[in-house]
């Protein structure tokens, strides 16, 4: 018994050693990482991602016989544009498979905040056990590199003796691109900056340097999505930085062709960086959803000035975002049942109006312009003399609500959009409509089941006749219009605009707001829907309750247009939402179409797939140092 006990406290001995030699070996990426890193990507077992992702429905859309010619072509043409790209760090995703032995990450770091053009991408793998895998990998790289034309090199940094590949110079460049391999303590790692590599291999060997897991916004949300997580193990985790990420990643793509206004620059100097951090876990087949997703905003009140107080938690037109929780979000009955999605939210509205005065100056580009608009509104003799303050603005009551569907057949204008919220007084709204679009030739005014609806139209040569012409935030005169040079067009779509029940509603089509009077609350609900029913009964179980927002949506609708337009390879030029986001980030000019990026001819009919999308919803709820969101997608 003696010689049992004392083999078992050896092997016991054995496993505590080899465990805590392990730990000292492998260090979390996020102790690795530079505290300059602006978006994080990881996972602890690629492996397990994989065999949870493929229990999914949208695992199973993946593998369907029907998307395979699409997938294999979009791999193609990923493949060419990274090859295009020059900017690379020789590791394409499938070299990876068996070399992983833990913790999977990369990283987009901005190694010099006050360089606007530094940028750099890390990748840290954990290859315990798998030294034979990774030398495999390291003579994959090698051809891969070598394939690219790059020139092999070595050099010493922190003490770790490095590898180093410098490409031919690209068009335009000055210096040649170099990436850098090394392998430490069963990590190995690929990094495209010879300062971030040293600055990792130093932290591998001991030095105390600034990092990510010491960043407040990163432990913050890290840690409130972990204690909510109750002991479940995340399947991937990811964490940004706003501004410092869309500043690494446009100089990843060679800096800001774009001409005109940089609205990045502009919410940054308006106080958005109080959004300090944004990082989520998120969760694949728990059991009742598909997908889970937690997430926190970190954005804690403004540290001030102890000799200038002020009672305002955020600075110039970040104040806008003030979303107060209660208890009162229940679905509205006029919601449309058979719609694609909905939003419903709390939000200080008449502040939000006062705080956007200094965004509004900032992009027009002149300090005024915001109350320049509302007196000329109230003064111009050809306006139409409203006081938007006292007529309309404070008229606006907290809750807001947004709807959306897609008319079939999906064509450039399918998507259709409303805005609804809640007004005090209905016959002044009414009014206010009347003065504002009875003189103008852009509008029509219609009767639909009791209800004055006034249509806009913003066509080329209808707003060209405009006496009163909608124009950004407010109204100008033809007069006054006259004066510009370059005309740029209207910056508003067609829409139309009624109130409704005690709300003001304002749509991008006309028929959409006739579909939401003649359902007038009455007959099929949103809420008696089984889809909306399951959605809200597993937020719930995962806290919703007092909140902010609350969302709902049908993937299966709400995605079908980008889909048939993707399909077309007519997502740019289209009127969807998400097309006029992305022409806006990447078109190189202001109000540029850009060109397609993916070809999405190969992609099977949307009646094939559409059995994957099922229905989703979030939560989030306001807190003190930012909001905390919840999102889930189940089964169709």
């Amino acid at each position: 018994m003696v010689r049992i006990a004392s083999q078992l406290r050896l092997g016991l001995f054995l496993c505590l050693a080899f465990v805590a030699a392990r730990a000292q070996a492998v260090q979390p990426t996020e102790n690795l990482l530079p505290a300059t890193t602006k978006g994080f990507v990881s996972t602890h077992d690629v492996d397990e991602v994989r065999t949870k992702f493929g229990e999914t429905q949208l695992g199973a859309w993946v593998k369907d016989p029907a998307m395979e010619p699409f997938i294999t072509d979009l791999k193609k043409q990923i493949a060419e544009k990274m090859e295009k790209a020059g900017k690379r760090i020789g590791v394409r995703w499938p070299d990876l498979d068996g070399v992983y032995g833990g913790e999977v990450a990369i990283a987009l770091i901005q190694p010099d905040p006050k360089d606007k053009l530094s940028h750099a991408t890390a990748l840290i793998v954990d290859i315990t056990g798998k030294k034979a895998e990774a030398d495999a990998l390291l003579a994959k790289i090698d051809a891969n590199q070598k394939g690219f034309g790059a020139v092999r090199s070595s050099v010493k940094a922190a003490g770790i003796d490095m590898i180093v590949y410098t490409e031919p110079l690209a068009a335009g460049e000055k210096v040649p691109h170099k990436t850098f391999y090394f392998v430490k303590d069963a990590q190995l790692v690929a990094v495209d900056h010879l300062g971030v590599a040293t600055d990792i291999a130093g932290r591998m060997s001991g030095a105390q340097s600034a990092n990510l897991a010491g960043l407040e916004a990163f432990k913050y949300s890290m840690e409130r999505n972990l204690k909510e997580a109750d002991g479940n193990r995340h399947h991937v985790r990811w964490f940004i930085e706003p501004f410092g990420y869309a500043e690494a990643s446009r100089a990843a793509q060679g800096g800001r062709k774009r001409r005109g206004t940089d609205m990045l620059k502009i919410l940054q100097a308006q106080g958005f960086p109080a959004v300090q951090g944004i990082g989520g876990y998120i969760f694949f087949a728990t059991g009742p959803e598909e997908v889970l997703h937690r997430t926190y905003v970190y954005a804690p009140a403004v540290k001030r000035d102890p000799a200038k107080p002020s009672t305002d938690k955020y600075d110039l037109a970040m104040r806008m975002l003030n979303f107060p929780n209660n208890k009162l979000l229940k679905v509205q009955d006029w919601a449309l049942p058979d719609l694609a999605s909905y939003l419903t939210f709390n939000m200080k509205m008449q502040d939000a109006f006062e705080y956007s005065e200094t965004l509004v100056d900032a992009v027009a580009g002149d300090k005024g312009v915001f109350d320049e608009i509302w007196l000329s509104l109230e003064s111009d003799p050809h306006g139409p003399r409203i006081n938007i303050r006292k007529e309309l603005i404070s008229q606006l009551k907290e809750r807001g609500t947004i709807l959306s569907d897609v008319k079939l057949p999906v064509d450039l204008k399918s998507e259709r959009l409303m805005a609804v919220v809640e007004i005090k007084d209905p016959a002044i709204v009414a009014k206010t409509l009347e003065k504002a679009f009875k003189a103008d030739p852009a509008a029509k005014k219609k009767e639909y089941k009791g209800h004055i609806i006034w249509e806009i139209s913003q066509e080329e040569g209808v707003a060209e006749t405009s006496e009163l012409m909608i124009e950004g935030a407010g109204f100008v005169s033809k007069e006054d219009e006259a004066v510009e040079e370059e005309e740029e067009g209207p910056m508003l779509p067609n829409m139309a605009l009624t109130v409704f029940q005690g709300h003001l509603v304002v749509s991008t089509h006309v028929d959409y707001v006739e579909d939401l009077i003649s359902h007038g609350g009455k007959g099929a609900k949103l809420a008696d829907k089984t889809d909306f029913q399951r959605v809200e009964a597993e937020l719930i179980k995962r806290g919703q309750g007092e909140d902010s927002f609350h969302y709902f949506v049908r993937t299966s609708e709400a995605y079908r247009a980008t889909y048939e337009l993707i399909k077309q390879n007519k997502l740019p030029e289209s009127d969807n939402l998400l097309a006029k986001i992305l022409n806006g980030l990447f078109g190189e000019e202001e109000g540029m179409v850009r060109s397609q990026e993916i070809d999405g001819a190969k992609l099977p009919d949307f009646s094939q797939i559409e059995k994957y999308l099922g229905p989703g919803g979030v939560f989030v709820q306001s807190e003190a140092n930012g909001w905390y969101v919840v999102g889930n997608l189940l089964k169709k």
